[in-house]
Formats: C-alpha cells, sequence, structure tokens
C-alpha cells in the first residue's frame, strides 16, 4: 500500500502511516491507528506509574504496604504474597459479555472489582521502596531497574552497584548523578561515558580515568577541560571543586553549558547495528524512530526493550517476544495486542497483569489459563466464535469518550479508563504536559493533598561540607529548594515538597566528599533526565562544514571524506534542528573522535 496521512484523534494533528507499515498491521490483522505515534505513546505510558508510591493496605491481609496505587483506588489491591498466592481466583470475578454495551464500558467495570498487584517487584531484597524491578539487593526508591546492589534515588540502572542518582546506566558502580554509562566506577556526574574511573564531570569520554571537566575523550588520564594536567594538579582541582555545594552547582552550570556549545555529538548513540534509526539503539537490525533497545528486529516506535524483541510496534518495555503491537512491559510473549503487564502471554489481546495465559482477551489478573473472555473461560470453539464477534461489535459499537474520541478493535485502552493520573505515570517524562494541557486533552490529572510536612530545615541551612555533619541531620525534614523556589513548576514535574536523608546516603556522601542535596530526590531525576534527548526524531544534515563545524566553534583535527565542503549526509536525529549542539554524522564523528 501507497503511504498515508490521517489526521491524529488527539492532538488533531497530520500524521503519516508508511508503506511497512500497513504492511505490519496487514499481518497481525490489526486496523491502522487513528491516533498519531507520540499520542499513541502517550496513551500506552499513562498505564505505568513507576515512581508515584503510596502507603495502604492490602486488601486481603490488610498488612501495611507501599503500592502505586492510591489508597482510594476503585479495585482491590494486594501485597505480593497475597497477589500470587491460592487464596484468591480471578476466573470468580468473569462476566458474561453484553452485546449492548461497548467492550471498552465493560472492561472498566471488571476494572473495578479485580485485585491488582500492589507493585511490580521480583525477587528483590530489602528493597521494598521500588517498583518496576526485579532481582535488587538493598535498593532504595529505585525504578525501572534490576540486578543491581545497595544502589538508591535511580531509573533504569542495571547490573549496577552502590550507584545513586542515576539514570540508564549499566555494569557501573559508585557511580553518582550520571546518565547513560557502561561499566564505570566512581565517575560522577558524567554522561553517555563508558569504562571511565576516578572522574567527574565528563561527556561523551571512555576508557578514562582521572579526569575532569572534558569531552570525546578516548582512553586518557590526568585530563581537566581536555587538556593534559599532573597528577597533582587534578587533586587540586578536583578537591577545589568538591569543597562545596555552591562550588560543585556552579562547576556543574557551567560544564553543562559548554558540553552543550563545544562538545561533538554523535547523531545517535548506539553500536553494533544494521539499518537502524532512533537513539541508544545497540546490537539492532531493522529497528527505527525507536529509543533505548538493545538486541531488537524489526521494530518501530519502540522505547526501552529489546533482549531479542522481533517484530512489534508501538511498544515500551517489552522484552524477548515477538509479534507485540500496543503493548506496555510485556515480555516472553508471542502474538500480543493492547496489553498491559505481564509475561510468558500467547495470542491474546487486551490483558492487564495476566502471566501464562493465551487465546484470551479482556482479561484482568488472570494466570495460567486459556480462552478467556473478561474472566471467564469457555471451550476453544465458543471462545473463538465468540471473539470474532467481540471485535466486529467493538467497530459497530465503538467506546466514545468524553472529547469524543472513538475507539473500536485496533485501538489501545482509552486514556480515561487508566487508574492512573497523566502526571501519576511516565507519561508525564516521555510526552511532557502541563495541567491546563491535561484538562484540555481530557487525562486524568490527579491533585495530590499537599503534605503537612514538619519542616525542621530549610535547604539554605544545610552545611556546605558533608564530612563533619553529624547524624542528627537524619531526623530533619528538609524543604526541597524547587518547591521553594517554584512551587507550581515543582508539582508539575513531582516535586516530594520535602525529604530526608537516609544513613546509607549520609554514608556515601561522606565516603565520595559530595555536599548535601538542596533537592528532593523526585526534583533531582526531574534534572538529571532532562540530560537526555527527548523521544522525538528530526531529518536534518550533518553541521561538519568541511574545515570547522558550521557554527564555526569546532575546528575539524583530520581531514573528512567530503573535503573542505560542507558534510552533504543526511540522517534521522534526536537532536532537533534549532539546537545549538554540533551534531556531526557517523563518517565525521568517527574521523574526530575515535
Amino acid at each position: 500500500m501507497n503511504p498515508e496521512t490521517k489526521n491524529c484523534q488527539n492532538c488533531k494533528k497530520d500524521f503519516q502511516i508508511a508503506s511497512e507499515d500497513f504492511v505490519f498491521y496487514e499481518k497481525i490483522k490489526v486496523p491502522p491507528p487513528t491516533f498519531c505515534w507520540k499520542c499513541r505513546l502517550a496513551r500506552r505510558l499513562i498505564w505505568r506509574n513507576e515512581r508515584s508510591l503510596y502507603r495502604r493496605a492490602c486488601d486481603l491481609c490488610k498488612q501495611k504496604v507501599i503500592s502505586m496505587y492510591r489508597p482510594d483506588a476503585p479495585f482491590p489491591v494486594y501485597c505480593h504474597d497475597c497477589w500470587w498466592s491460592d487464596k484468591w481466583d480471578p476466573l470468580t470475578y468473569g462476566q458474561d459479555y453484553d452485546f449492548n454495551q461497548p467492550f471498552f464500558r465493560q472492561f472498566k467495570t471488571l476494572q473495578q472489582v479485580v485485585p491488582r498487584p500492589t507493585a511490580y517487584a521480583t525477587g528483590n531484597v530489602d528493597s521494598d521502596y521500588c517498583n518496576y524491578t526485579a532481582h535488587m539487593k538493598g535498593g532504595y526508591l529505585m525504578f525501572g531497574s534490576w540486578f543491581s546492589e545497595n544502589c538508591g534515588y535511580g531509573q533504569t540502572v542495571l547490573e549496577s552497584k552502590d550507584c545513586w542518582d542515576c539514570i540508564f546506566i549499566k555494569n557501573c558502580e559508585q557511580c553518582f548523578a550520571s546518565v547513560d554509562c557502561t561499566k564505570c566506577n566512581l565517575t560522577h556526574f558524567s554522561q553517555k561515558c563508558s569504562g571511565c574511573y576516578g572522574s567527574a564531570f565528563l561527556y561523551d569520554c571512555r576508557n578514562c580515568q582521572n579526569c575532569l571537566f572534558s569531552f570525546n575523550l578516548r582512553n586518557k588520564s590526568y585530563h581537566i577541560f581536555n587538556k593534559q594536567v599532573s597528577k597533582e594538579e587534578f587533586e587540586k582541582t578536583k578537591q577545589e571543586i568538591f569543597s562545596s555545594y555552591a562550588t560543585l552547582e556552579k562547576a556543574m552550570v557551567d560544564f553543562r553549558k559548554s558540553v552543550k556549545e563545544n562538545a561533538l555529538h554523535k547523531f545517535m548513540t548506539g553500536e553494533h547495528n544494521t539499518n537502524i534509526s532512533g537513539e541508544f539503539i545497540y546490537g539492532s537490525k531493522n529497528v527505527h524512530l525507536s529509543y533505548y533497545i538493545n538486541d531488537g528486529e524489526n521494530e518501530k516506535y519502540a522505547v526501552r526493550g529489546g533482549k531479542g524483541q522481533k517484530d512489534a510496534m508501538d511498544v515500551f518495555g517489552v522484552h524477548a517476544g515477538e509479534l507485540a503491537y500496543e503493548c506496555n512491559n510485556i515480555d516472553f510473549s508471542s502474538r500480543c495486542f493492547f496489553c498491559v503487564n505481564g509475561e510468558n502471554n500467547i495470542n491474546s489481546d487486551y490483558l492487564v497483569d495476566c502471566d501464562h495465559i493465551s487465546n484470551s482477551f479482556g482479561c484482568i489478573s488472570v494466570r495460567k489459563k486459556e480462552y478467556c473472555i473478561l474472566n471467564k473461560q469457555y471451550d476453544k470453539k465458543t471462545y473463538e466464535s465468540l471473539r470474532e464477534k467481540i471485535i466486529t461489535q467493538m467497530s459497530t459499537m465503538p467506546y466514545i469518550d468524553s472529547k469524543e474520541r472513538t475507539y473500536a478493535y485496533g485501538e489501545m485502552f482509552p486514556i480515561e479508563i487508566s487508574p492512573h493520573g497523566y502526571n501519576e505515570t511516565i507519561a508525564q517524562e516521555y510526552v511532557p504536559v502541563s495541567k491546563e494541557q491535561a484538562n484540555q486533552l481530557g487525562y486524568f490529572w490527579y491533585e495530590a493533598e499537599e503534605k503537612n510536612y514538619n519542616i525542621t530545615k530549610g535547604w539554605k541551612e544545610l552545611p556546605e561540607l558533608t564530612a563533619n555533619t553529624s547524624d542528627v541531620i537524619l531526623s530533619d525534614v528538609i524543604l526541597c529548594r524547587a518547591w521553594d523556589m517554584d512551587k507550581k513548576s515543582a508539582q508539575e514535574h513531582k516535586c516530594a515538597m520535602a525529604f530526608k536523608i537516609t544513613p546509607n546516603e549520609l554514608a556515601m556522601y561522606k565516603k565520595w566528599n559530595l555536599p548535601l542535596p538542596r533537592k528532593c530526590p523526585n526534583t533531582r531525576n526531574f534534572e538529571i533526565s532532562l540530560l537526555r534527548n527527548p523521544v522525538e526524531f528530526y531529518s536534518r544534515r550533518c553541521t561538519c562544514g568541511g574545515i570547522k563545524s558550521q557554527n564555526g566553534i569546532y575546528t575539524n583535527t583530520a581531514a573528512h571524506s567530503h573535503g573542505t565542503e560542507p558534510c552533504p549526509t543526511e540522517f534521522e536525529t534526536s537532536y532537533a534542528p534549532e539546537r545549538p549542539e554540533i551534531v556531526y554524522c557517523e563518517r565525521c564523528y568517527q574521523q574526530e573522535v575515535v
């Protein structure tokens, strides 16, 4: 089929469906979307609440738990032990299908009664305040992470140890406030680095030791501002920078400004790929317009996935499966469409919190079953006949929401039946909107009651030096700087208003000679996440001008294949054309940096 332009039901902007997209929709027997890809992403992510945690009771055993569901959730919420026990049966909530009502209205009714798990955590030890995690030990406020130990305030921290305030790192140890780093040790305030040690304020460095304020370095030691220095000068500068919160904050601001203006930026981050476009793509083939994918094949509009995922479109957090469409957090599954949270599922549609089920439609919390519809089990023949009738009915009697958006078969769950507020979920991280925009779009915005914290210390009262800080600080409730400076903005990025220092955290600050933070963990996470490019892609040209970058700031150190003329290479990139960074294509970047 030829490409086709449609108008998005949600944002009202035109979007294009490519020819190869139609091939995929035909393969899985699903109609083409009526939402643009960015609105589809937001619609999926409103079902994933990673960071908004609440105290509540398990509705079965009555024990106090930490949950991603508010105490006022309309459905029962079970703790981990109760959820996986044989004390209840999801099929007892089964309901007959009513062809006089739209499917999604019936699914909403089912959703209000079926129990849900308090959080998504598997094999964790001493890691109660974590969500969407697996095999964590001693984790505190960790999200989307696995196989890590003694880490805190992190997101997507993989196979790492003793790392704090980091996001999207792997195989790292003793790192602080770093992002998109691998195999680093004692490396702080750094980004896109690999194999670095004993360093701080690095960008895009490889195998560097004892370096400060540098970028695009390879196999260097004792460098400051990309220049060789003595060991003594390095230690002196490092001591000066880490002498107080004020000096450290200024260094951070200055370095980030320097990186934006002076460093070379490769048009996309990734390696060992074939025929790809996107950002943070590794070991993948035929993956396009995707973000943070490892070992993927034949994917498009995919985010945070991999481990052998194959043949997928519009997915988030999907691993080790094939033929997935409009799914969120689905692992080891095949031919699953419009599903949220689960693993080892086969040939099913519209599942939430289901595991090891097959040939099922519109189920919640069902495990180890087949041929189920709305949590009611049928024989094979009856199931197949009923499923086809439901799909037809979903087109003739679609669900119409409060904003007149139409949901027939082929659409993900309606936005308005999500159990979370938009601002509670990672939709706000990937597709951020203001409260006013959310209201215009019909997204539920959760208005949390303002906490009546007994603030015992303002952020301005914290000591500049941590070394001699008494353990008395552990009992203080500290006002977050972001809340104090701009309450409205702070609320939109989930600022906690106040925070406390934990014993492990204080020990870490003292060990690494770091000043106490002035902002709550949520704010720190928000600010470090801004260092990553948004999930947005643009067509633009390489900014290599031949001898210099086109803005005249960077002078090339090697002769390029295109000579002294501007590089003609065009590419898809997450760097918007109007941004100030010097963005080079693969060849120009390799000639300069590698």
